[in-house]
């Protein structure tokens, strides 16, 4: 019991793929040319090289650590040329998908492979293209293969080959903090350039030739034929891993009720492709050549479910850990599960560097870990009695579930900000049935192509089973207690976390526990001076502008952390802002209540979210100006609200609202007395004032409103930040009123290449004769300001 049992010594793996996993870090926040990474490497070999050949026969310890070092070094090493190699691979693309890449909205002609079809979050279909011959413009290249993103009308089939003309389409940006880069996640699928299908020219099966794409195709297609509607996309991500075909909400149930690990292929999976295997290797250590032949072909068949899987990291680490323990069975070697899945790690970093950042390899990887590090020391605190008892095996599922879920805190925080609390009880309910349930449906698939009916008898249980599934995930997701959200986490809850972690592991060893109780108080208490630190700091006023399009949405942060929406932006026929752009900010930021909303006229550019708002977040009370409008979506709202008891008031001149001791909230508009028949002349103008720090919410007030403002409030409309009245329009921004406003700043919220062609030049000019600095959403993107009480600056986002 003097011996820890987890040692660097024990687990040579464990240290190279650690050393290589720091290399790999260095070259991705460095990222040095080429030429610095090989002479780094061979600058290291050689010096390691040296060191071994001009060593005597005599061992010191001198020698040992110094030699031990530069080994590890250039392990590290190797790791920076293959990450830099990389990142470099990255940046040379092809002639023809740079010449794509910067002729936008160009005509195009193109040739090529579907690697996957999928549909998007609206039902759009859209495909992936192994594309092999190019037409743009006078340059026809053929053979300089490049990926490219295909948005079609129609969905085509994986592995078929199509020869279209088509637009090359820009791919765009996020245009708001918290919203989801689309390009980074194209780029990080190496695909740089989208191409809108215009015209099919030919479209062929490409029978004849093999390919992975088309025989995971042909799965796909006899898995419709097998399954029920509903139950397809379910199936298809349970045993192929595709999950193109789910739904957002339905990623999002599962997820919430801790269930999304089982539509990810991996050891559960590849353990029942390779079990007929397990009971045959004492067949094949009888003959001479048996064991090579044995492992031979379980290697193939572990390579034909990773290719029909799409090769994904966690069915590859699974594969390559199952082939390391047949390899020892086989040959009589020791194994240790800690180094084979180190081992794993090993070889497909060498493959593929760029997998680290991947969170599908992170995920994969710590659970294993954490599985094999903390599961033996919790099942050895279980009484004997309970581990053989029928409900023993649900107790270590559930066991097991709670492990992961606490050992991937972190990184679940960091990636989705959320974590499941039924996920134990989920686990135990449906992962023991998968070890039936996958093997009949993956016999079921492999049958439907010569027997269907009998596949289709079959696989009944299967149908039952998803159904139930199906029904718990969407159900369970929607309790409020099944889930709860994480909010932002310091970097060092990392390290923190790992500290714990190799705490329990070695509970039981009392020189190594204390030193891991140690190591893990340090980091707790630098996590708690961090915490101290950051309380200690003066909270600052944050106001962030939504683009919107043609609209208006801007949130107010206090010190206090109260939120404060100012109007919801557009809504159109199947969307709105509140879907599009305001639900993903607040997800990133942990934002579930807002303390007010206010919606400074009835007009469906400012008040196109709040419907959609009141049915996904807690609010505290609405304002409004109060001026009765005829539309459906003023009703919508306010028929929500009701149903929510959520208060709606209206707001007029002279009225302050309290919701932050330390923010000045004062209305200035709407005057109590009515002014013609137009909501923009009444709409809410907002005075924000935080230490010496002062903006102004004008809605889309005009002249006549701001003649108002002026007779009413005079100098005291003199402030920092001016949101612009009306986008810009030419009835808004008077001399006469910037005069009194003086703006340091003016932010205006409008659509790129509006109908209304808003900013209005004269405005525009106006405007400039006060301030320089101008803000515009449509060519600016989302904005984001924060004072601490003094001074005013923008933050950088993008």
């Amino acid at each position: 019991m003097s011996s820890p049992r987890y040692t660097f010594g024990r687990y040579p793996a464990v240290r190279i793929v650690l050393f290589l996993i720091a290399g790999i870090l260095l070259a991705g926040w460095i990222g040095s040319p080429i030429r610095i990474a090989v002479w780094v490497c061979i600058g290291v070999t050689a010096a390691y090289a040296l060191l071994e050949g001009v060593q005597s026969r005599k061992i010191s310890r001198n020698r040992t650590v110094v030699s031990s070092f530069f080994y590890l070094l250039w392990i590290t090493s190797i790791g920076f040329l293959l990450m830099t190699l990389s990142l470099k691979s990255d940046d040379q693309r092809s002639l023809s998908e740079q010449i794509i890449h910067v002729s936008p909205w160009e005509s195009v002609e193109m040739k090529g492979t579907i690697t996957s079809s999928f549909y998007n979050q609206q039902g759009i279909p859209r495909s992936d293209l192994d594309v092999e011959y190019v037409k743009i413009g006078n340059m026809e290249v053929e053979g300089d293969g490049f990926k490219s993103r295909i948005l079609l009308e129609e969905a085509f089939q994986t592995g078929e080959f199509i020869h279209f003309s088509g637009t090359v389409i820009p791919i765009s940006e996020p245009r708001n903090p918290g919203a989801f880069n689309y390009k980074k996640y194209l780029r990080e699928k190496g695909i740089h350039t989208q191409i809108r299908l215009d015209s099919l020219i030919r479209k062929s099966s490409g029978a004849g030739t093999f390919s992975w794409l088309r025989l995971r195709s042909n799965a796909l297609s006899r898995i419709d034929e097998l399954f029920s509607r509903e139950n397809r996309a379910i199936a298809k991500a349970l045993l192929l891993g595709y999950k193109s075909e789910l739904e957002a909400d339905q990623k999002q149930a599962f997820s919430r009720a801790g269930l999304s690990h089982i539509m990810a292929v991996s050891g559960l999976h590849v353990g029942f492709v390779v079990a007929p295997f397990w009971i045959l290797i004492p067949y094949f250590q009888t003959y001479r050549y048996g064991k090579w032949t044995g492992l031979t072909l379980l290697i193939l068949i572990l390579w034909f479910y990773a290719g029909i899987t799409g090769f994904s990291a966690s069915v590859m680490r699974a594969s390559l850990m199952a082939v390391f323990l047949a390899y020892g069975r086989l040959f009589h070697k020791p194994s240790n599960s800690i180094n084979i899945t180190a081992s794993a790690g090993i070889v497909l970093l060498l493959i593929d560097p760029g997998q680290l950042f991947e969170v599908g390899f992170q995920l994969s990887f710590s659970a294993v870990f954490i599985i094999l590090l903390l599961l033996p020391v919790l099942q050895h605190r279980l009484p004997y009695w309970v581990r053989v008892k029928w409900y023993g095996q649900p107790i270590t599922v559930m066991l097991v579930s709670l492990v992961v879920q606490l050992g991937l805190l972190p990184i679940q925080a960091y990636y989705f900000g959320e974590l499941s609390l039924i996920s134990p009880l989920a686990n135990a309910l449906f992962v023991p049935w998968l070890g039936l349930i996958i093997p009949i449906s993956l016999a079921a698939v492999v049958l439907s192509g010569l027997f269907l009916p009998v596949a289709e008898l079959m696989n009944m249980p299967c149908e039952w089973f998803l159904h139930g599934l199906n029904t718990f995930v969407s159900e369970s997701s929607g309790w409020t207690f099944s889930w709860m959200a994480i909010p932002e986490i310091s970097f060092l809850l990392f390290p923190f976390w790992v500290a714990l972690i190799m705490l329990i592991s070695n509970y039981r060893f009392k020189r190594a526990r204390w030193r891991w109780v140690i190591i893990s108080l340090l980091l707790f208490c630098s996590l708690q001076l961090q915490y101290i630190i950051k309380k200690l700091e003066s909270a600052p006023l944050q106001v962030t502008f939504f683009d919107v399009g043609q609209g208006d949405a801007a949130l107010v942060s206090t010190p206090e952390g109260k939120h404060v929406l100012i109007d919801t932006g557009v809504w159109r026929p199947g969307s709105s802002s509140a879907e599009s752009v305001l639900m993903p900010y607040f997800k990133a930021n942990q934002i579930s209540h807002l303390d007010a909303i206010i919606l400074s006229h009835p007009h469906s550019d400012h008040i196109g979210g709040t419907a959609g708002l009141i049915g996904s977040l807690s609010i505290g009370n609405i304002y409004n100006s109060g001026f009765k409008y005829d539309s459906e979506l003023y009703r919508s709202y306010l028929r929500r609200a009701n149903e929510k008891e959520i208060p709606v008031h209206k707001a007029s001149a002279g009225d302050q609202l309290y919701i932050d001791d330390s923010v000045l909230f004062l209305v200035m508009g709407p005057d109590s007395h009515p002014f013609g028949d137009d909501p923009n002349e009444h709409s809410v103008v907002l005075y924000v004032r935080y230490g010496d720090s002062e903006m102004l919410f004008t809605g889309d007030a005009g002249r006549e409103q701001e003649q108002r403002l002026i007779h009413n409030y005079g100098k005291l409309l003199d402030i920092d930040v001016l949101k612009v009245g009306h986008h810009g329009s030419s009835t808004s921004s008077g001399i006469s009123f910037l005069e009194e406003v003086t703006p340091e700043m003016a932010v205006l919220s409008l659509g790129e290449r509006n109908r209304y062609r808003h900013p209005h030049l004269q405005a525009l000019a106006n405007i400039h004769r006060f301030t320089s600095n101008i803000w515009i959403t449509a060519r600016d993107k989302g904005l984001i300001l924060r004072s601490d009480g003094k001074t005013i600056e923008v933050v950088l986002w993008h």
